[in-house]
């Protein structure tokens, strides 16, 4: 099973709580339960903020299709007549009115799939988002895992150190060193302490950045792999079309909002008919007697509502296709942008490659340097200075192979969310 490390900074928390994350943490680990990058990508899923918000407009978007296909408020009036009008067979005394405008042409299709295209921009939305997210937490993964490695080599780097300050100190008293070797030995565990706490307040920003993603609490642990490779051989690419890139089909999506809504716009300038009823209460007449006397008025009505001065409709027509044209460019400049991060990923990951290389040769030379150092001390003075040199050349080494592993992985992020296969 992969080894894994656990990020803590329990000097943050109250020190009655230390205990208990100390323990939880290590019956995580022991039972094998510590969260892989996969689970925390699908921990984000879950929780992020942002992804839950655009759920949500996308759920709105979805139900605004049922809202888009549903007929105009139906009008309804009453009236009484304060001076009555007089008929044939009696006074008017109130009217009641109902009318319904029934849009002809297939408006209400129209407005349909206008709301049907918007609903399909905001998925393409969160999926953008998710996508983004991902990259995001790779990242921060990857750099939390280069801090933990840089970590782990200073523990080592002040152990050896300490090692070296016992040898100088016998090696004093043989007068095969001097108080000035001892006190530099000193000043080097003196930096390597500073590096460590430099490094841990950079873990913990990196730390809460990362839970911010997953929406917990900026101390909760983190687990990160133990030990990442460069894999010998580059991983075979197989490119696909860029132009299927979430970042890209957005715009293919608008274009289609734009296409149904100018679909609309023709249609919402054709007439429009309207249905109606009146109905009427007559009193009846006392005064004489006639034929249907008191008898109430049904009258229906048909109307029809002419778009006579069209030039909104005409404006709209020419705002909508501008505004084609703005999202032609825009996908254009979106495309340029996208295939030169790639080409930068593909290059930036070969270089990351090639400076893990250069430093894992760097560090074998130079550790060998410092064997040959240390074999000759046994016979003559040591000279600390010669020591502590190899050491910080081969921790600057040791950093700059780190930083390689880490951007070979974050360039690998990049190169997915980019849509290529490998």
């Amino acid at each position: 099973m992969t080894q894994l490390n656990t990020i803590f900074y329990i000097n943050e928390r109250p020190a009655l709580g230390v205990g208990f994350i100390l323990l939880f943490s290590m019956l995580n680990i022991s039972l094998g339960i510590a969260q892989t990058l996969q689970d925390y990508q699908e921990e984000a899923v879950q929780n992020n903020p942002e992804l839950k918000a655009l759920q949500y407009n996308l759920d709105l978007s979805e139900e605004r299709i049922n809202e888009a296909g549903s007929l105009p408020n139906t009008t309804v009036s009453a009236g009484y007549f304060v001076q009555e009008a007089e008929t044939r067979t009696g006074a008017q005394k109130a009217r009641f009115s109902a009318q319904q405008m029934v849009p002809l042409f297939g408006v209400l299709n129209a407005k349909k799939d206008a709301a049907r295209q918007m609903s399909l921009v905001e998925m393409n939305r969160l999926e953008t988002a998710k996508s983004k997210l991902f990259l995001s937490l790779k990242r921060t993964y990857y750099t939390l895992y280069a801090l933990n490695a840089k970590q782990q080599i200073l523990h080592e780097r002040y152990k050896l150190l300490e090692t070296y300050k016992e040898i100088g100190l016998t090696a004093l008293t043989a007068n095969r060193a001097t108080a000035v070797d001892i006190l530099k030995i000193n000043i080097a565990l003196n930096e390597v302490r500073n590096q460590e706490e430099i490094l841990k307040g950079e873990k913990l920003s990196t730390q809460k950045e990362f839970n911010s993603l997953l929406n917990r609490d900026g101390f909760d642990p983190v687990y990160v792999v133990d030990n990442l490779f460069i894999p010998e051989e580059e991983p075979t690419m197989l490119m696909e079309e860029i132009n299927n890139h979430p970042e890209l089909t957005a715009y293919e999506y608008q274009t289609n909002v734009i296409e149904a809504k100018l679909k609309l716009n023709n249609k919402e300038a054709l007439p429009a008919l309207g249905f109606g009823l009146d109905y009427v209460i007559v009193q009846e007449r006392s005064d004489m007697i006639v034929p249907d006397n008191g008898k109430d008025i049904v009258m229906p009505m048909v109307s029809m509502s002419i778009p006579l001065f069209a030039k909104k409709y005409r404006s709209q027509s020419k705002q909508f296709a501008l505004e084609q044209d703005k999202v032609m460019q825009q996908y254009d400049a979106a495309q340029n942008l996208l295939e030169n991060r790639l080409e930068r990923a593909i290059n930036e990951r070969i270089t990351s490659r090639i400076n893990y290389n250069t430093q894992q040769e760097n560090i074998e030379q130079a550790r060998q340097v410092e064997q040959i150092l240390r074999t000759g001390y046994t016979t003559s003075q040591i000279d600390f200075d010669e020591l502590l040199d190899i050491q910080k050349m081969i921790l600057d080494f040791e950093y700059k192979k780190i930083d390689a592993i880490k951007q070979y992985y974050i360039q690998t992020a990049e190169i997915t969310y980019l849509n290529v296969s490998e």
